[in-house]
């Protein structure tokens, strides 16, 4: 054990959404803190256009960020709510359609700049005692030492917690220096995102479409009376996506307007176009002995449902209750399964139903589009069924934490 070494509770590598997150929940427990990352999260300005990143954020995660008290100065920033969703298929004429009241609430949900979110969480945490801030930081190994983990940074400086917790995105560094094996799947296409104007109003609501090359996404954003702008997540297979950002705007906008099935009549692109590949992954373990992963460090999803973020908040809230709940030295072994076990379903589950509904809506076999067809307007006609649907996407389970639904 490093003689000289700075002590905390829990040790956090990531300042992103769910790293900034669980850093306030345990902030509200009283638990001193060591908050490490490469970058610090930008300032806001409210003058700038919107960015092109956002998150879907549920009804559940919504009260996550009311329980830590930052949800009211997202809402002063830009908060797009969105009251219903609309599904329809290319290849078909099944469409089902989702509203709020159907499952007693005002919104489903509300379209919010990353930005916006992690600015908002960094703000809160700004002088409240017992953080320590290693900003620009980085890891390059962890020892563990009976009782305690130690943490070492790139400037030697050595940290020492009863826990770590991995929310170091993707890319994990921390899943890599625990040793918990990792396995990804390619899905053979790139997501594109951008933001659009359009020609009618989106009616405060999400649209999304199912096409032979991937699925579509308008997502309503602005402040505009006339609610015609809206943030695109479109999902294409490689050479499909590679011809969508090589055109000009104006082919693009005619391409965007065509595959939306002029919903929205006319489209004309607003912002830069930024594609990543779309990849799902799954770490094998959640927890090692004094190791936790959260967020998109213990998996990631295909962005076709908009759930990776709010999965990835529900890791920190139950991990979250778990640490709190407990009288056991809370980098055990023992206490961490708790949080595994919590949570181990419900992902497999939401991995097991990214990868069907990729499969099935990416099919033009005319078996496969006479079954989802037939699936989507059943679904469309059984309120029981639409309610189910609608409640574990918006985070309202029973299963979740008080203070998480």
């Amino acid at each position: 054990m490093t003689a000289k070494a700075t002590q905390v509770d829990v040790i956090i590598v990531g300042a992103g959404l769910a790293g900034l997150t669980l850093a306030s929940l345990l902030a509200k427990q009283g638990k001193s803190l060591a908050i490490i990352d490469r970058v610090l999260p930008s300032e806001f300005d409210c003058e700038t256009p919107y960015d092109v990143r956002v998150t879907a954020v549920s009804p559940g995660s919504r009260a996550i960020f009311e329980h830590i008290g930052i949800w009211p100065n997202v809402q002063a920033k830009r908060v797009s709510a969105f009251d219903a969703m609309v599904v329809w298929d290319e290849a078909s004429s099944a469409k089902i359609r989702f509203v709020a009241r159907e499952v007693r609430q005002p919104v489903l949900g509300y379209i919010v700049e990353n930005r916006v979110i992690q600015s908002s969480l960094y703000e809160s945490l700004l002088g409240v005692s017992g953080i320590h801030w290693c900003v620009p930081e980085s890891v390059t190994d962890i020892v563990h030492c009976d009782d305690v983990v130690e943490v070492i940074l790139e400037n030697k400086q050595v940290l020492r917690a009863k826990l770590l917790v991995g929310a170091d995105g993707s890319r994990s560094g921390i899943r890599g220096l625990a040793e918990i094996s990792h396995a990804e799947k390619l899905y053979l296409q790139q997501g594109i995102v951008a933001n659009v104007q359009t020609e009618f109003s989106h009616q405060r609501t999400a649209w999304q479409r199912f096409l032979k090359t991937g699925p579509l996404a308008l997502l309503p954003i602005g402040a505009d009376k006339e609610n015609r702008e809206c943030s695109i997540v479109w999902s294409a297979d490689h050479g499909y996506a590679e011809q969508l950002m090589q055109m000009g705007e104006e082919e693009f906008s005619q391409e965007i307007t065509k595959a939306s099935d002029s919903r929205l009549g006319n489209i004309r692109l607003m912002s830069e176009r930024v594609s990543f590949p779309l990849v799902s992954g799954q770490a094998k373990d959640l927890v090692k002995p004094r190791v936790a992963l959260v967020g998109d460090a213990a998996h990631t999803l295909h962005p076709l449902a908009g759930q990776g973020a709010n999965l990835g908040l529900t890791d920190v809230a139950v991990l979250a209750d778990v640490l709190e709940n407990t009288e056991r030295d809370m980098g055990s072994l023992r206490v961490l399964r708790k949080y595994e076990r919590a949570r181990a379903g419900e992902i497999q589950v939401m991995q097991f139903a990214m990868d069907a509904f990729v499969a099935v809506f990416g099919s033009s076999s005319k078996p496969v589009v006479t079954a989802r067809s037939i699936a989507l307007d059943m679904a469309a006609q059984t309120p029981s069924m639409k309610r189910f649907f609608m409640e574990h996407a918006m985070g309202l389970s029973r299963d979740r934490p008080v203070f998480a639904r």
